[in-house]
């Protein structure tokens, strides 16, 4: 019987995969108790990928989605494969720095946890982000003090979320709550399943786990349409669960003006990480004064 069930959906990820299953079945410590299953979003280089990997992983499930439905859809395209009481959901752009599974399951065999993840980080000395605040939850005094928080590995579960990139989950739970929401494309999941969490099951934790893992998102180069994307969906997990959207925009600006102003402070005022924050402010100014 399969113990953990660990997820990857794929959309033109062919030199994401390889390395990213590599690190799985190099960590691997639980042996036969894994099943890995990676979906596919209808990419270009599919069947290369799917020789490849059958070649390299045979054990390993593939299977290509009907239609691209964003991540929340492909991944529950996964979740109704798998056959394991416990699932997980990876990105392909994850790397695993050591054995996390075992750790993962027992935790989760207190029955008190219903969900967990490990420590985020985008190289062996940059930290990334393994959570954040809760739409419901931000303030502007939680915006500096985010940086604090995740330096010294502080964790709220009543009012943060873990990050979606990579975290394991009870599927019977998940399966209670709908699974990933398919209105959404991409991004702001992670929020959503949180909260709707906290709903179902308010008297269950949400466990962090300080075991590292490599999460390569930080050389991404910045892209409007995938930031107006990202807003967007924000802002429909701020309408689903009744918060205010003007109140989430002006925290957003205010830690983007405050995260630019770090930059010049530390002399990087010609970064490539600072030439992004200007046209992100811009945008988001721009929704706000539509509302």
């Amino acid at each position: 019987m399969k113990q953990l069930s660990v997820i990857i959906l794929t959309y033109n990820s062919e030199k994401d995969i390889y390395a990213c299953l590599e690190s799985v079945y190099q960590h691997n410590d639980i042996g036969e108790g894994l099943e890995v299953i990676v979906v596919d979003n209808q990419s270009q280089d599919f069947a290369t990928m799917q020789q490849t990997i059958a070649q390299r992983y045979p054990e390993v499930i593939i299977t290509q989605n009907t239609h691209n439905g964003g991540y929340g859809q492909g991944n529950n395209v996964g979740i109704r494969i798998a056959t394991a009481p416990v699932v997980a959901i990876m990105n392909p752009d994850i790397r695993l720095m050591q054995p996390i599974f075992a750790a993962a399951l027992q935790t989760l065999d207190n029955k008190d946890v219903i969900m967990c993840a490990g420590k985020q980080m985008h190289s062996p000395t940059q930290l990334g982000w393994s959570y954040a605040f809760d739409y419901n939850a931000l303030s502007f005094l939680q915006v500096p003090l985010r940086n604090i928080y995740k330096r010294f590995d502080y964790y709220d579960y009543r009012h943060m979320h873990l990050s979606g990139a990579f975290f394991f989950i009870q599927k019977a739970c998940f399966e209670q709550i709908g699974m990933f929401d398919e209105q959404i494309f991409m991004y702001g999941e992670e929020c959503d399943i949180h909260l709707r969490l906290r709903k179902a099951f308010p008297k269950k934790k949400i466990q962090f786990l300080s075991i590292p893992y490599l999460h390569l998102s930080a050389e991404r180069p910045f892209e409007e349409k995938r930031y107006r994307q990202l807003l967007h969906a924000d802002l429909y997990v701020c309408r689903k669960h009744g918060l205010s959207v003007a109140h989430y925009l002006r925290i957003r600006l205010f830690a983007l003006r405050l995260c630019l102003l770090r930059c010049k402070l530390q002399g990087r005022g010609h970064s490539i990480e600072a030439q992004t924050y200007p046209p992100m402010i811009q945008i988001t100014k721009e929704i706000l004064h539509t509302l």
